[in-house]
């Protein structure tokens, strides 16, 4: 009877073990280019610049996770932001950036912060941070681009994913933690009754 229980108990800790195993985060990766053909404006009044994307903008080249988008029309929000260089604030709500849909998932990202911006007549450049998100994936941090040029800007955006997780994002445990622990309470139990019978 003692051996029936025990053997129960490790089968018990391999099954919660395997099971644990299975639960991975999967991070997104890849990189997703968008064009504006309609071009768009950038503005600067008391301070603050704005660009404003003319639609439709227009998935132009993907890679990884987001191959096969390309042609999906995105929704982007305008930017705003004041200051110049690595001293430039976000102060437009960035969430979402952009967002588009294609085979059934959706894409979007959120502008969280930017890293450097500058804006002089005829030309623009701007590259923040943020979290990329694309259904059945683990929300990711990202980078966000975009230059602009010419009168009626020309846009060129780009979006990269790193492979990490999202701020505030937990990547669960692959399975090791919990087939450990399932090891330890088995060993606790059989020396519990070693010392029992003693």
């Amino acid at each position: 009877m003692k051996l029936t229980k025990t053997i129960l108990a490790v089968v018990a800790a391999t099954v919660i073990g395997g099971l644990a195993s299975t639960a991975q985060a999967v991070m997104i990766q890849g990189t997703v280019g968008f064009q504006a053909p309609n071009g768009g404006t950038a503005s600067q009044s008391n301070g603050v610049t704005t660009i404003d994307f003319a639609p439709p903008v227009v998935v132009n080249f993907a890679t990884g996770d987001y191959s096969g988008t390309e042609g999906s029309t995105a929704f982007f929000a305008n930017i705003s932001f004041s200051g110049s260089g690595t001293d430039a604030t976000l102060l437009s709500n960035n969430t979402p950036q952009y967002s588009f849909t294609s085979g059934g998932k959706t894409f979007s990202f959120d502008l969280t912060k930017l890293i450097s911006a500058t804006f002089t007549p005829g030309t623009f450049s701007l590259s923040g941070l943020g979290v990329a998100r694309i259904t059945g994936f683990e929300d990711t941090r990202a980078t966000f681009s975009v230059q602009g040029t010419g009168n009626g800007f020309r846009f060129t955006l780009l979006q990269a994913s790193e492979t990490a997780p999202a701020p505030g994002g937990q990547v669960p445990d692959g399975g090791s933690a919990i087939a450990l622990l399932g090891i330890a309470i088995v060993g606790i139990e059989g020396l519990r009754r070693k010392f029992a019978t003693a």
